[in-house]
């Protein structure tokens, strides 16, 4: 079952990020237009799992790890292949959490992996106000 919301401001994005974190996902997956906010809620999810370095889009290098979260980019992957070259199914352990950005471009790929990790797919959607978004989140179980 799909829940939405919509935020305002960072403290209620923070508040989201860490509802996500409490359905103890393997993999958060994202999804929305460019500056919608994805990489901003991870960064709330890295400091709700206590990461202190700075957290920066992995657009060009693709992934990045930061202790027990790994941050993977798929905006310039072609296909869910990309994903699987770079290493995916050995990110997913009991350990880390994994969050895909524009995890839509390889949805088929994180999927695959629903019988490993439990995902959550997270929506972002510009809302009606200027700094308004819509945020859906559920968990991948079918």
């Amino acid at each position: 079952m799909q829940k939405q919301q919509i935020i305002k401001n960072i403290s209620q994005l923070a508040m989201i990020a860490k509802e996500v974190l409490e359905m103890k996902p393997g993999i958060i997956a994202l999804e929305g237009p460019m500056g919608a906010g994805k990489t901003a809620f991870t960064k709330e999810l890295a400091k709700i799992l206590g990461i202190k370095d700075e957290i920066i889009s992995p657009t060009f290098v693709l992934h990045r790890q930061y202790g027990v979260l790994n941050h993977i980019d798929c905006w310039r992957m072609e296909s869910g292949g990309e994903l699987e070259q770079l290493g995916f199914e050995k990110l997913i352990d009991s350990k880390s959490v994994t969050v895909v950005e524009w995890a839509d471009r390889a949805k088929e790929t994180v999927i695959k992996y629903k019988d490993r990790a439990k995902i959550v797919w997270v929506k972002f959607e510009y809302g009606n106000k200027k700094n308004e978004r819509r945020i859906g989140y559920e968990d991948i179980d079918d």
